[in-house]
């Protein structure tokens, strides 16, 4: 697959010619005006995997986030040592803190 830089001026002459062209998945546009690059036509299938990539990172980022929640936690009660233990440890608490408030 080979990416292409036309005009928007280009690409309004040729648009149907393209969008074929792209949807085949030979080729991607990045559409220009004034020479810098302002838009891309892609494929269903490159936007679908653009799609799952974001996804796949903001689930990261939220993972990640409730790790250095866990760590900043057990760094302000002073453990340290095997983190299994650690997050059974937790785990325990939390449970009696539920049982005990019903």
């Amino acid at each position: 697959m080979s990416t292409m830089e036309l005009n928007i001026k280009e690409v309004r002459q040729r648009f149907s010619e393209l969008v074929n062209a792209v949807a085949h998945g030979k080729e991607r546009i990045v559409i220009t005006s004034r020479k810098k690059p302002k838009a891309v036509l892609i494929s269903l299938q490159d936007a679908g995997a653009l799609k799952n990539d974001l996804v796949n990172k903001t689930h990261r980022k939220i993972q990640l986030s409730a790790i250095k929640k866990l760590h900043d936690k057990l760094a302000k009660k002073h453990i340290r040592g095997d983190s299994l233990q650690t997050l059974h440890k937790l785990r325990e608490e939390k449970l009696g803190h539920l049982s005990n408030s019903n």
